[in-house]
C-alpha cells in the first residue's frame, strides 16, 4: 500500500509540475504576442513637414524623434507588464510614476530640439527671400522679386 500510495504522489507532483510548465509557457508565448502587437501599433505618420517651407534636416528630426518616441513606449509597456501581474499592485506604484517621469522629460526635450530646429529654418525662410526676422524688407533681392 504504501508504494501504490508514493506511485499516486510522484504521478501528482509530476501532473503538478507540467501544469506549472504550461502556465509559464502560455505566459511567455503572451507577453510575445503583446509585444508583437505593441510594434505593430506604433507605425510612423505623415510627416507634418512636407511642405518646401521646411528643410530636410526638420523632416529628418521628426523622424527621428518619432523613432525614440516609439522606443520609449515600448520599453514603458515592458516595464508595466510584469507591474500588472504583480497580485498587490505594489509595483505600479513605482512603474507609473517612473513612466511618467520619463516621458515628460522625453517630451521637453524632443519640444526644445524641435523649436531650435524651426527657428533655424525660418531664419533661412527669411534669408532667402529678403526679409528682416520681424518679417520687414531687408533691401536684398528674394527670388520672388520683380526688379
Amino acid at each position: 500500500m504504501r508504494s501504490r500510495h508514493s506511485v499516486f504522489a510522484r504521478q501528482a507532483s509530476a501532473s503538478a509540475r507540467m501544469a506549472i510548465r504550461a502556465l509559464q509557457s502560455a505566459r511567455a508565448v503572451g507577453t510575445f504576442l503583446s509585444l508583437a502587437v505593441l510594434t505593430n501599433c506604433q507605425s510612423s505618420p505623415q510627416s507634418s513637414f512636407d511642405s518646401p517651407v521646411f528643410s530636410d534636416e526638420t523632416r529628418a528630426l521628426e523622424k527621428q524623434l518619432d523613432a525614440e518616441a516609439a522606443a520609449l513606449g515600448t520599453a514603458q509597456a515592458l516595464m508595466s507588464m510584469p507591474a500588472a501581474w504583480d497580485p498587490t499592485g505594489a509595483a505600479s506604484l513605482v512603474t507609473i510614476p517612473a513612466g511618467l517621469a520619463a516621458r515628460e522629460a522625453f517630451r521637453r526635450q524632443a519640444d526644445a530640439r524641435m523649436e531650435a530646429q524651426l527657428a533655424k529654418d525660418q531664419a533661412e525662410f527669411y534669408r532667402r527671400y529678403g526679409l528682416n526676422p520681424d518679417g520687414s524688407p531687408s533691401g536684398r533681392k528674394g527670388p520672388l522679386s520683380v526688379d
